[in-house]
């Protein structure tokens, strides 16, 4: 049996160090009431403006395969930490099967390997996380994050009056009903209208009605 400071096992043992250390920092924030994974996300969503996975869909795009792999689904640090998690394990596998066998393969060779294999297995688990994932508004979401986000409206007319509602994803693809009004000055929105969020106060979101070419990207 090989040490895990063994040669062939290097690459392994030390991506599930850094497994480990992710998810020993994640068990610590949750304790003192934070999520390093929400942090991460938020900054996803500040940095891509609509979210992860909003860009553009054509095959081949970086967005396409980030999509087929789950990513805005899972929250990333999920993600990550089940990537290198499968990672070494396929890469312990792939080296003690070789090993008894014949010998242990040159690491970068089991590498390559392991990483063939971790890719299908992470859409895979990934897919079944998303499934146990909330997918409307029953966890809590900092709703200023809405603010530019393509909404439809679900509720209405939209006015100047009581507020309506609006659907809108965040950026897992998870389903949020908010209360929103119509913009000062503006007309009545009717339901169904796809809108944008251009202001969030008291729990009410101001909407106009969306350009075509932000609907037509939505």
């Amino acid at each position: 049996m090989m040490a895990l400071t063994d040669p062939h096992l290097v690459p392994f043992t030390v991506v599930g160090g850094i497994m480990a250390g992710l998810v020993a920092v994640e068990a610590v924030a949750l304790v003192i009431g934070h999520s390093v994974s929400g942090l991460v996300d938020q900054w996803f969503e500040i940095e891509g403006g609509h979210g992860l996975g909003a860009e553009s869909h054509h095959l081949g795009s970086p967005t396409t395969w980030l999509s087929w792999i789950n990513i805005g689904r899972v929250p990333f640090l999920i993600l990550l930490i089940v990537a290198l998690a499968a990672f070494t394990v396929f890469g312990f596998a792939i080296q003690a099967v070789s090993d008894a066998v014949l010998a242990p393969l040159p690491a970068a060779l089991a590498a390559v390997a392991a990483l063939g294999l971790t890719v299908p297995t992470l859409r895979a688990s990934t897919r079944t996380i998303a499934r146990l994932i909330p997918r409307d508004e029953t966890y809590a979401v900092d709703e200023d994050h809405f603010v530019g986000r393509i909404a439809e409206v679900t509720l209405g007319p939209l006015d100047q009056g009581a507020p309506g509602q609006v659907r809108v994803r965040d950026g897992h693809g998870n389903s949020h009903s908010l209360r929103a009004r119509a913009a000062p000055d503006r007309p009545a929105i009717p339901q169904g209208t796809h809108v944008l969020l251009v202001e969030h106060a008291g729990g009410v979101f101001v909407a106009v009605p969306a350009a075509l070419d932000l609907t037509a990207s939505h």
